[in-house]
């Protein structure tokens, strides 16, 4: 077995937690006990997995025996040891006295202090640090959600991970706080801390590429496993210590008022959010890398930290910090230096985060690879490629005189385009930042090209031209920002723009000589959803699967075509094609495709049929099974909403629609205006604006008693949900353009925040405890159904089930926790 163990990679994953962990204890968010207690289950596991693991080689040698996966379970053997030692010299370290000394040591106490206002009153700046948690969280989470899809070149199952494990690692810091403040907190413990949070996320992404250009070689894909472990391992120490502080700074924040001010605390914390996303939205996430805004924050919290700090020696080092930290992140630039480890052989030229996504051009020789997230999306100099896509369709139409191009004009498109006598060729890309790099590298003057900076389907849904031909060449539906270019209203805009005598092509990945299932069935629903609108199709194999389609008449001999156009080319000529042989692999497959028709559904953008079936082949190549993926998440959703008492029913049902409504409401807002990766940071800001609304408002629930406000407002939400689906369809019927259907979506997602925010603070009224308990069991409730509700939404009801049936079932789940709001108002 030839396979290089990853000494290096396990030792810097342990000695990180590890010193992660220490330091929550030297903080007094865990007590020493606890922290033992978790290592000491670390090495018991380590020693028995791996032990177990070298009996079964040994099994395996001593009787010639055939294991399934024994190289796999090698590799995991070895990485279980490597770490078992390095945890076992942690245990030594705690014992060193035992081994080494007879002396006996009484253990110090470390228990943390209850919340009292005596122990507040050393500290009474609660507010100015939630405003400032609440801004660090909401960038950092931007950043993170950004940096994870990009590394594992993520579609939407990707996104519901990293959302939920957010979400369930904060609300677990957030359960843990609950126990007050810790021994020994201070003014600078706690700036200490946010300043750790502001720093932490880039050792953290740094390790996030290293690790995936350790583990895994180029081209390799990460499967779901991978990508939940390395998500919790990650996320934890600044979603943990995110959480911890909500609840530590509200709790203290009701202490030092004398009165439960847990709503106001919640407010305080979404205001800073809501400065937060709006200052990524408008200028960190614009003119600068993730790098970068990591030092830009470090820098905000030394400066707050050194104008709240008493002390002038410290006060002096805070306010250098602030200059040197993010004058040394701006000097060293890591952040191409970091990504530059993914991106093994080639230079990068181009590091930019646009409102499409992270595009990255590198050089590889006289070759040009554009990435996306790093998916690759083109790249230069593939002539075999260009010609089909170009020829394939162009040959079918007598007089091309209008071209429209959707993408794949920097691969070489255009010259092949130029070959026929045609007078323009509007030319547009799914990430318009790719136009400039095709300009300066082209070394040509392409008169005839009108190059539109926007949104395919924006301006599709602007112009009234027609076209003679129709090229798209655009990434395959392995998301739902891409799925939108496949979808049944997609195509009925393109049918607007075309004549008689139109050919529209459009590409998937090629399937060779053997079509995998799932493959076969997006192939099916795509000639499906084709045909509504053109009654002629041709499927062409070669690079990629072509389908062509048009109300003329189509034909497969292209050699021939091309001899009667005149047109000279390297590889789509007769010396390299055979008619024939390229007419029976087409038929060949159109008629797997008429075979599966039947069982397939037309691609829509509400109910991306596609897209699942490229998820579910994109989970084929791990062995993962998607029913059993969901199932299970979708069975303890279930368990825990049955155990809940009434109050936090509402919260877990309330946060469960805030996380679900909200990416229905992003992913609709993509469908009609393709700009998501932009606007993600201000749909968060807009949304903790709504929350800090809700949760200032403490006037309104005088009309009625607590309870049976708190149960209306769950049906209320629950009619919000309904109606959604009916916006979402007037807002197609009104179109798709406009600065004021973009502030539409926006108003929609500040009234839902709103009055998740409303119910926050009704909930922190109801629950008879303390207030640090009870700051800690609603926060983490709230963000326990959002996790829940970011996963499966994006995983199961969106996709599976459409916008309209996600919806209903959300309204359904909220009347259900206002019936029991209810029928505790009456009992």
């Amino acid at each position: 077995m030839n396979i290089a163990y990853p000494l290096f990679p396990v030792s810097v994953i342990i000695l990180l937690a590890y010193a992660i962990s220490s330091l929550f204890t030297r903080w007094g968010i865990y007590n020493s006990r606890s922290h033992r207690k978790v290592w000491n289950v670390l090495l018991l596991v380590t020693f028995l997995v791996s032990g177990l693991l070298g009996l079964l080689s040994v099994v395996k040698v001593n009787y010639k025996l055939e294991i399934p996966h024994y190289d796999q379970l090698m590799q995991w053997h070895v990485s279980l040891g490597i770490g078992m030692v390095i945890i076992a010299f942690f245990h030594l370290s705690w014992h060193w006295k035992y081994y080494f000394s007879l002396k006996k040591e009484k253990p110090a106490s470390d228990q943390a202090l209850p919340l009292t206002e005596r122990s507040a009153k050393v500290f009474p700046h609660f507010g100015i640090l939630l405003f400032l948690l609440g801004l660090l969280a909401v960038v950092n989470q931007v950043v993170f959600i950004r940096e994870f899809m990009s590394v594992m070149a993520g579609n939407e199952l990707i996104l519901g991970i990293v959302m939920s494990a957010w979400l369930l690692l904060t609300g677990w810091g957030a359960y843990v706080g609950k126990k007050g403040i810790p021994k020994g907190f201070s003014i600078f413990r706690a700036m200490a801390m946010l300043a750790v949070l502001s720093l932490l996320p880039l050792v953290l992404i740094a390790l996030l590429y290293w690790l995936k250009s350790q583990l895994f070689p180029p081209g390799t894909i990460t499967s779901v496993g991978n990508a939940v472990t390395g998500t919790f391992l990650l996320l934890y120490p600044v979603c943990f210590l995110s959480g911890y502080l909500f609840t530590l700074f509200s709790s203290g924040f009701s202490v030092t008022g004398h009165q439960n001010r847990i709503g106001k605390a919640y407010a305080l914390e979404s205001l800073g959010s809501l400065f937060g996303g709006l200052l990524f939205s408008f200028i960190l996430g614009r003119f600068f890398n993730s790098s970068q805004v990591f030092g830009i924050t470090a820098a905000l919290v030394f400066v707050v930290s050194s104008w709240i700090c008493e002390s002038k020696f410290r006060r002096i080092i805070l306010m250098f910090s602030a200059v040197v930290a993010p004058m040394a992140i701006f000097l060293l630039n890591p952040d191409t230096r970091i990504k530059q480890w993914l991106y093994r052989s080639q230079q990068i030229i181009q590091n930019r985060s646009t409102r499409y996504g992270n595009l990255i051009v590198t050089r590889q020789a006289d070759q040009l690879n554009f990435y996306e997230n790093h998916s690759l999306q083109m790249y230069t100099g593939n002539f075999m490629a260009n010609e089909e896509a170009v020829h394939f369709a162009m040959l079918q139409h007598k007089k091309p005189q209008q071209v429209l191009l959707l993408s794949g004009g920097v691969s070489g498109m255009v010259q092949e385009i130029n070959k026929y006598p045609v007078e323009t060729i509007t030319y547009l890309e799914s990430n318009p930042e790719v136009y400039k790099y095709w300009k300066d590298e082209q070394g040509q003057d392409f008169s005839n090209v009108e190059f539109v900076h926007s949104d395919i389907r924006t301006f599709l849904a602007r112009t009234k031209s027609t076209y003679d031909v129709i090229l798209m060449n655009l990434p395959p539906p392995s998301t739902l920002g891409n799925n939108r270019f496949y979808t049944e209203e997609f195509l009925r805009i393109i049918k607007q723009h075309c004549l008689p005598e139109t050919v529209v092509s459009i590409s998937l990945p090629s399937t060779m000589n053997y079509t995998e299932e799932n493959i076969l069935h997006e192939a099916a629903s795509l000639s499906k959803t084709l045909s509504i609108y053109f009654p002629n199709q041709l499927v062409l194999l070669g690079e990629k699967n072509y389908f062509l389609a048009s109300s003329a008449e189509l034909s497969s001999r292209i050699t021939e075509l091309v001899d009667r156009a005149g047109i000279e080319n390297e590889y789509v000529n007769s010396y390299y094609f055979d008619d024939f042989l390229l007419q029976q692999r087409s038929q060949q497959l159109e008629t797997e495709i008429r075979k599966a028709t039947p069982f397939v559904e037309v691609n829509r953008d509400f109910h991306p049929y596609m897209f699942i079936k490229h998820t579910q082949y994109w989970l084929s190549h791990f062995g993962t099974n998607y029913t059993l993926l969901v199932a299970i998440p979708f069975v303890v959703f279930l368990l825990v909403l049955f155990k809940l008492d009434t109050v936090s029913l509402g919260l877990y049902t309330g946060g469960f629609s805030a996380a679900a409504l909200e990416i229905c409401l992003m992913l609709a807002y993509q469908v009609f205006f393709g700009s998501l990766y932009l606007a993600t940071a201000l749909f968060f800001a807009v949304f903790m604006g709504g929350l800090a609304l809700g949760s200032l408002l403490r006037r309104i629930p005088v009309l009625f008693p607590k309870m049976k406000s708190y149960a209306l407002l769950q049906i209320l939400i629950a009619v919000f949900a309904l109606l959604i689906p009916l916006l979402i369809a007037l807002i197609e019927s009104v179109g798709r353009q406009g600065m004021l259907l973009q502030l539409f979506f926006f108003g929609l997602v500040l009234l839902l925040a709103f009055g998740i925010g409303y119910e926050f603070f009704l909930a922190s009224l109801l629950r008879e405890s303390s207030f640090a308990e009870t700051s800690g069991i609603n926060y983490s409730t709230d963000l326990l159904g959002s996790a829940f509700g970011a996963f499966l939404t994006s995983i199961l009801l969106l996709p599976a089930l459409g916008l309209f049936a996600t919806c209903i079932i959300i309204g359904l789940l909220n009347i259900f926790s206002g019936a029991r709001a209810f029928y505790a108002v009456r009992g």
